[in-house]
C-alpha cells in the first residue's frame, strides 16, 4: 500500500496539479505539493509548472464564466500531454505515492 495519496487535476490559477489526499502526504508537504519538493528530475518538475501554466490559458481571464478560448484540437493536445504527464509521474515517484487522477483530462484523449 502506498504511503502518501495525492491528487491529480488542474485548478486555473493555483500554479499547482498535485494535492496531498492522505495525512501523511499532509504532513509532509501540506495541502498544495509543489513538484519541486518530490523526489523528481527537474526537467520534470519543470513540465509540471509548464502544464500549469498551459492550463491558466483554458480560461478567459476577463470573464470566466464564458467559454474556454481553446479550441478542440488545443484540448485534445492538453488532455494528451497531461495524461502522459501523469504516467511518468507515477513512474517516477514509484510505489510510495498513490496518484488519484481526477483532472477529467482522460476522458477527451480518447
Amino acid at each position: 500500500m502506498a504511503k502518501y495519496r495525492l491528487r491529480y487535476f488542474f485548478d486555473p490559477g493555483a500554479g499547482i496539479c498535485l494535492w496531498a489526499d492522505n495525512e501523511d502526504a499532509k504532513r509532509l508537504f501540506g495541502y498544495a505539493v509543489e513538484p519541486r519538493e518530490l523526489s523528481l528530475p527537474e526537467n520534470t518538475w519543470r513540465r509540471a509548472m509548464h502544464l500549469c501554466s498551459w492550463y491558466d490559458t483554458s480560461l478567459d481571464w476577463n470573464y470566466p464564466p464564458d467559454p474556454s478560448p481553446w479550441d478542440a484540437e488545443e484540448l485534445r493536445r492538453f488532455n494528451n500531454e497531461a495524461q502522459i504527464f501523469l504516467a511518468e509521474l507515477r513512474e517516477q515517484l514509484g510505489p510510495d505515492f498513490d496518484l488519484v487522477d481526477e483532472s477529467e483530462t482522460g476522458l477527451a484523449t480518447q
